[in-house]
């Protein structure tokens, strides 16, 4: 845990390089250094998320296919063939995991760079809400929720084909983004108390009919049919409701100021819907785990975007009504909170990031060593036992395995 308290500590602490002094070229270097510094927290951890095993085995396994097998996996191809490439020229599987860091983070921080009126403000949420220890389990999703990110401004305006380009874009990293494509519409909604009624009403619906509502959608869409809520746990199980708690805060904080961060940029009121709807696939995901995974799609604009705005609007609020001992009362609660949020998901460990454990300090290998000579191919593996999958070998050249995912 204490690595991830050092990078939210070392966050805070570089703030002035994003204050008005250092200028453009302040927040410049300040994205730059943190781009590299969460990039290498990520490409070096060992065991660390959830999903570390099915990557680092996709990563192994690609080892012995060929170009046609590749083509007749399912994972979707914008992933699984820059992987495939990397393999030929690496074979350890811990690449894959320095080549997503790469991609993610420094993304991640253009957008920062790029959109965010605080920077500092951005990271400090991406550490405290969980979103970094996302990107440490769902590769191909976040990579996907990166590029959403990106078309989120198309959608003001008159803008859907390119919105529709990048969505499709994304989606060949993972298929759910495809539901962009019609929450696009719903993103371009102004908010307000009718609006917000309406999908309050049709989220309490949806939990009470869940169940068949998830087995309508899968007979529609055959690409989820793993996730029948009858045979998968992480359909049938739903998640703590804290996550919910979470979003919803965040969400009503801006939506009671909705109208001041619009004023201040246009595109919040898009931003504030995305948050919205981040809470609803939370709230959907307390009937079942799957659906939460939605709120990745949604999350990374108001998370980077609003909330530094959000931030900026309710100091000056509560200094303009109560004055300044106002406004730093609200800013520790803001940070109180938040500190809070980011200790409660590392008490749980949320999708299994804690303990922190990097490449250089493993308790031990998750690869062993296999030997094979040709004297054992020839005798077509006379000493192959079928009930323990095991060959005896001696000599020869070393290759590595991975009895876990086999």
């Amino acid at each position: 845990m204490l690595i991830y308290y050092i990078l939210l500590a070392v966050s805070c602490a570089a703030m002035p390089l994003c204050g008005k002094k250092c200028g453009k070229w302040g927040k410049i270097v300040y994205c730059a250094v943190f781009a590299v510094l969460f990039t290498v927290v990520s490409a070096v951890r060992f065991q660390v998320g959830h999903d570390f095993n099915s990557y680092g085995g996709i990563y192994a396994d690609l080892l012995f296919y060929d170009i046609d097998e590749i083509s007749e996996m399912r994972l979707e191809k914008g992933f699984l063939m820059p992987i495939y490439i990397l393999n030929l020229g690496f074979e350890k599987y811990y690449t894959v995991f320095i080549f997503t860091s790469v991609v993610i983070y420094f993304s991640v921080f253009a957008l920062i760079l790029k959109n965010s009126s605080i920077p500092w403000i951005s990271v400090f949420a991406f550490l405290c809400f969980g979103v970094f220890f996302n990107s440490l389990c769902f590769l191909r999703q976040f990579i996907a929720a990166i590029i959403v990110a990106y078309a989120i401004k198309y959608t003001r305006g008159k803008n859907y084909f390119y919105f529709a380009v990048l969505v499709i874009a994304a989606a060949s990293f993972h298929w759910s983004a495809l539901i962009m494509t019609v929450l696009y519409f719903f993103l371009k909604i102004k908010p307000s108390w009718i609006y917000l009624g309406i999908v309050s009403a049709g989220t309490v619906v949806f939990c009470i009919f869940s169940r068949s509502a998830m087995m309508m959608m899968i007979d529609k869409f055959s690409i989820y049919g793993d996730y029948n809520p009858d045979t998968n746990p992480e359909a049938s199980i739903g998640l703590p409701i804290r996550y919910t708690v979470m979003f919803g805060v965040l969400f009503i904080a801006c939506f009671l100021f909705r109208k001041r961060l619009i004023e201040r940029n246009p595109n919040n009121g898009v931003y504030i819907n995305c948050l919205m709807f981040t809470t609803v696939f939370e709230a959907m995901g307390t009937r079942h785990a799957i659906l939460s995974r939605f709120a990745l799609l949604t999350y990374l604009p108001p998370i980077l975007y609003l909330l530094p705005d959000a931030a900026a609007v309710i100091w000056d609020f509560a200094r303009e009504k109560k004055g300044r001992i106002a406004a730093v009362a609200s800013a520790v609660a803001a940070a109180v909170f938040s500190v809070g949020c980011y200790t409660v998901l590392m008490i749980n460990n949320y999708n299994g990031v804690v303990p922190y454990t990097s490449q250089f300090n493993r308790p031990y290998d998750i690869f062993v060593e296999t030997k094979i000579t040709e004297e054992d191919e020839d005798e077509d593996y006379d000493d192959y036992d079928e009930e323990d999958d095991y060959t005896e070998e001696d000599g020869g050249n070393v290759i590595d395995s991975l009895p876990e995912f086999h």
